[in-house]
C-alpha cells in the first residue's frame, strides 16, 4: 500500500510540474523569445533519496547537488499556500500561491540572474488581472491585462 501511495503522489507531482500547453505566452520584444507562464521548473531531474513525498505537510524536492529545487505545503495531496522554486545555484525561480492544487493568487518568476521575469495573478488556475513582463536585463517589455482579453 505504501508503495502504491508513493507512486501515486510521485506521479501527481510530475504531472504538476508539466508545463501547461494551453497557457498563453507573451513575446519578449528584445529577444523575440516567448515568456511561458510556468511556475515550476520542468527539467526531468529525478528526485534524490531525501525528497519528501507526502499528502499533508511540507514538500521539498532537491537537485542532485542538495540545493532545494522546490518547496511548499501539501494539503490532502494537493499544493496549498506559497510554493517556491529555485535554480540549481539556489537563486529564486518562482513563487506562486496555490489553493486546493490550483494556482490562485500572486505569482512572480525570475531569470537565473535574479532579475524579474514576470509578475501576475492567478484566479482558479487561470491568468487574471494585470501582468508585467521584463527581459533578462531588467527592462520592462510588456504589460498585459488578462481581464480585458
Amino acid at each position: 500500500m505504501k508503495k502504491s501511495a508513493f507512486l501515486f503522489i510521485f506521479s501527481l507531482c510530475l504531472l504538476a510540474c508539466e508545463p501547461n500547453k494551453g497557457q498563453t505566452a507573451a513575446a519578449d520584444t528584445n529577444t523575440g523569445s516567448n515568456v511561458q507562464h510556468d511556475t515550476v521548473m520542468t527539467d526531468r531531474t529525478v528526485p534524490v533519496k531525501n525528497d519528501s513525498i507526502i499528502s499533508n505537510g511540507e514538500y521539498i524536492q532537491h537537485y542532485k547537488n542538495g540545493v532545494a529545487k522546490m518547496r511548499g505545503t501539501m494539503k490532502n495531496g494537493k499544493r496549498d499556500g506559497l510554493w517556491k522554486s529555485f535554480y540549481e545555484n539556489g537563486a529564486p525561480w518562482s513563487e506562486t500561491t496555490f489553493t486546493d492544487g490550483k494556482k490562485n493568487g500572486p505569482t512572480t518568476t525570475w531569470y537565473e540572474n535574479e532579475k524579474k521575469r514576470y509578475t501576475g495573478f492567478y484566479t482558479k488556475d487561470a491568468e487574471s488581472g494585470q501582468w508585467t513582463f521584463w527581459n533578462d536585463k531588467g527592462e520592462k517589455v510588456q504589460d498585459m491585462n488578462y481581464d480585458q482579453k
